[in-house]
């Protein structure tokens, strides 16, 4: 008698194991394991500006620099290309040297689409559970963020690592739907935050493999540096 209980006591205890492992995470605790992966939530905190020196082999093997402010701040200083968090502009013109422009407005939600794919959005915007998805043979959650300006950011976060391993984005451009992504690998730490190292990008031939050179966290900015002049409203 005595061994017939215990041996519903372990089929039970199996059962509620498998249940609760069965159980779907909230989104809220994939974002959480998420931040615990790359170093924890209160150092992503901390994290306010980034400076991305990144090879595109495409275009050559000098590290091209990005900056950018979270949430959605950013600046190409090689060409003086600033993006205010709604307006794209040439500081000195398309040539570097000219007066400041505008850049189209029909593009200005890719700069929110170049900050996204630098810095999970997920930790800035509100974020929806879109499912799973399995690639490279592991199982992935997906993660949903609607940008501000009309794109559409997913990230496919690893359930064994819980880091982003691809990102992709929709959005139309002159009436036009577009797709890109993302693969991410070789995470480093960076003041105790992992990032990818090692990312795919979309060139004119395909998917092409890029790296990062170097990242700083936190650089210094002086006041009204990602502004936009006045006159150009």
């Amino acid at each position: 008698m005595k061994k017939s209980v215990v041996a519903i006591l372990v089929i039970l205890s199996s059962v509620l194991l498998a249940i609760c492992r069965a159980k779907p995470m909230t989104t809220g605790e994939i974002i959480a394991k998420c931040a615990e992966a790359m170093g924890g939530i209160e150092k992503i905190k901390v994290v306010k500006t980034l400076r991305f020196k990144s090879v595109y082999p495409d275009h050559g093997y000098h590290p091209l620099v990005f900056e950018m402010k979270r949430p959605n701040l950013s600046m190409n200083p090689a060409v003086n290309l600033v993006f205010d968090g709604q307006r794209a502009c040439f500081l000195k013109g398309q040539d570097n040297e000219s007066a400041s422009e505008l850049v189209n407005e029909e593009e200005w939600k890719d700069f929110e689409v170049e900050i996204a794919f630098k810095f999970p959005a997920f930790f800035d915007y509100p974020v929806e559970y879109a499912g799973e998805e399995r690639f490279n043979e592991k199982t992935h959650y997906k993660l949903a963020v609607a940008l501000p300006l009309g794109a559409k950011m997913n990230y496919f976060i690893d359930q064994e690592s819980f880091l982003i391993a691809k990102i992709t984005t929709d959005f139309v451009l002159y009436g036009e739907e577009r797709h890109a992504e993302q693969e991410c690998s070789d995470y480093r730490e960076v003041d105790g935050v992992l990032f990818p190292y090692g990312f795919t990008y979309g060139s004119r031939t395909g998917q092409m493999k890029g790296w990062i050179h170097s990242i700083e966290i936190n650089f210094p900015i002086s006041d009204g540096y990602f502004d936009i002049p006045d006159d150009m409203d």
